[in-house]
């Protein structure tokens, strides 16, 4: 399921920093663990294998949408400039699960602190299911956080895909894929898994709506797994393919880090 959440900032000045996204991780975590410690252990130490080096986690996250936020290079974030900020979740789960997952959230005080920013602290005050309804094999999606596709160079180094890239397409195919094959224990909607799909099954395409920008992130920072990441954002694509794989690419997110926030997309 997808969830959009209603955040009210506790203080007059907030300042969000620029890789808030670990921290985000990090909470959802934890609102898990103190329903379902079993479950957010097995996500955050195990997830779903589709072989013994590729785990995935099932679930992905927005940007903060953070109307008329200021940008503040010094202060190394934005400054909320709006009463209430909006944040989408989503889950690949059963929906008999979504009530479950909006009590979860409800009243919760989401706190981003770093080790150079003074914390900024949120209320959750509202959270609405979003309905992904998938009526075609055709879908128009677009990016509600970066999107990270990488191949390796001959010197095994990530080199980051523009979405234009001939290669991003069957890379973002292939990873779809591979959340699929790891997903045998996951129902959502009541359907089935024994289905097998190759990457005949799926098609993308960039549409010409808007130029794709980019962003340099660092995941875990201020951590000794502190790492740098390249992701693309503001564009607008189209999949084609069984509806099962366009509502996966959706609630599980589509490239990498999905569980760091990166690669979540909405239903145009």
């Amino acid at each position: 399921m997808q969830f959009r959440l209603t955040l009210r900032p506790v203080a007059r000045q907030t300042l969000v920093p620029f890789n808030y996204a670990y921290r985000l991780s990090a909470f959802i975590y934890a609102v898990l663990a103190d329903a379902e410690p079993v479950y957010a252990r097995f996500l955050h130490e195990q997830g779903y294998a589709f072989s013994a080096t590729r785990r995935f986690k099932l679930f992905t996250f927005s940007d903060l949408i953070m109307p008329d936020a200021k940008v503040d290079p010094k202060a190394g974030g934005m400054w909320v400039n709006s009463p209430y900020i909006e944040w989408v979740v989503s889950f690949y789960i059963d929906k008999a699960a979504q009530h479950f997952i909006m009590g979860l959230f409800q009243d919760q005080r989401c706190v981003i602190a770093t080790p150079r920013h003074r914390a900024a602290e949120f209320i959750i005050e509202r959270v609405e299911a979003v309905p992904v309804d998938i009526a075609s094999e055709t879908v128009r999606l677009r990016t509600l956080s970066p999107v990270v596709i990488a191949e390796k160079d001959e010197r095994g180094l990530d080199q980051y895909l523009h979405p234009a890239d001939v290669h991003f397409g069957p890379l973002l195919i292939s990873n779809l894929l591979a959340k699929w094959g790891s997903a045998q224990t996951v129902t959502p909607a009541g359907r089935t898994t024994d289905d097998d799909f190759d990457e005949s099954t799926l098609t993308y395409r960039l549409l010409p709506d808007r130029e794709p920008r980019s962003r340099l992130l660092t995941i875990k920072e201020d951590s000794k797994a502190q790492t740098q990441v390249r992701g693309y954002y503001n564009f607008t694509f189209e999949l084609n393919g069984p509806r099962e794989l366009l509502e996966l690419a959706v609630l599980a997110g589509i490239g990498r880090y999905n569980a760091e926030g990166f690669g979540g997309v909405g239903v145009v």
